[in-house]
């Protein structure tokens, strides 16, 4: 398995990149968003990579960070969903808005990405929900390795994964401080989400009628 990929941008295509190894150009496939943020041709390329064997070709798909690639996977996995699909999301969306699109049980987020439809996009949440209230990649950071940026979750905070879905939804940190100082211990992820929810909405009502 090729699993990490270091080289000079050799092209660029439409939705791929050739990487120059050591005098061998590997296509690549990535995502929309690594494409806008890739050297000149010759500039150094370090990325991720996981390989698809199917019964007519052999397709390499590269990603900035492990964690992208790993829920490339968790996308790959979910019933009716294939790897042009998976890429189509990550290509629009970041691992912080679609893991928070995900546990705040928010289909509509990924409805934006092409190829998913509603009922595509309900399935992921209903599929993933479990699998990513359990994940914990790396707080949103940048790694000065390659530039990439990574989610990190604290394992000291048992509402972080509220607070990163929170904030992939478009609320400030001191919107989603206040939301989760009202929330009650020892609640599963899902419901401190609604309730987080909930309790903004609410906020967002009263500022409404106070400037009304």
């Amino acid at each position: 398995m090729i699993s990490r990929l270091s080289g000079h941008l050799g092209d660029v295509e439409r939705d791929a990149i050739v990487l120059d190894v050591n005098g061998i150009g590997f296509q690549i496939f990535v995502p929309q968003r690594f494409l806008a943020n890739l050297p000149a041709i010759g500039g150094r390329v370090a990325l991720f990579t996981h390989l698809i064997h199917r019964e007519d070709a052999m397709l390499l798909f590269g990603f900035a960070h492990r964690e992208e690639r790993e829920l490339f996977l968790l996308l790959n996995g979910v019933s009716g969903i294939g790897a042009k699909t998976a890429m189509g999301i990550l290509s629009v969306l970041d691992v912080g808005q679609i893991v928070g699109a995900v546990l705040a049980q928010s289909p509509r987020t990924l409805a934006v990405a092409p190829g998913v439809g509603k009922k595509t996009a309900e399935r992921i949440v209903l599929e993933l929900r479990d699998k990513l209230a359990k994940w914990s990649p790396h707080d949103a950071q940048v790694d000065s390795a390659d530039g990439s940026c990574v989610m990190n979750v604290s394992d000291d905070d048992p509402y972080a994964e509220v607070e990163l879905a929170l904030g992939a939804l478009g609320y400030g940190l001191q919107e989603i401080a206040q939301a989760k100082a009202r929330l009650s211990p020892g609640l599963n992820v899902e419901t401190a989400i609604r309730q987080c929810l909930m309790s903004l909405s609410q906020n967002d009502s009263r500022s409404s009628a106070r400037f009304s």
